[in-house]
């Protein structure tokens, strides 16, 4: 069970840090071309506090969820070597 739950952190981390890139990159890609096609002022000064909000909640996904889940790994794993240690099999 230890690994299983090991393996679908890993895929989380996985998962949330390349949807969190690819995301990033398609809001930017298209504010930028938004703003070079339009070049109006207006549309900057409308869309920067949201785009920028999008840019932060990216990065927080990006890095807060693979170092909530790497952290849990290690929980999950301490805890299992912990376990198995002191399981009386082990001190037969």
């Amino acid at each position: 069970m230890e690994s299983s739950v090991v393996s679908m952190l890993d895929s989380i981390r996985q998962f949330a840090m390349t949807a969190s890139l690819w995301a990033f990159v398609l809001v930017n890609a298209t504010a930028a071309g938004v703003i070079l096609v339009t070049r109006s002022r207006a549309v900057v000064q409308r869309f920067t506090s949201a785009w920028l909000a999008t840019n932060i909640m990216l990065l927080g996904t990006g890095v807060g969820v693979p170092m909530v889940a790497g952290v849990c790994k290690s929980v999950v794993e301490v805890v299992g070597i912990a376990v198995v240690s002191q399981s009386p099999t082990a001190l037969d």
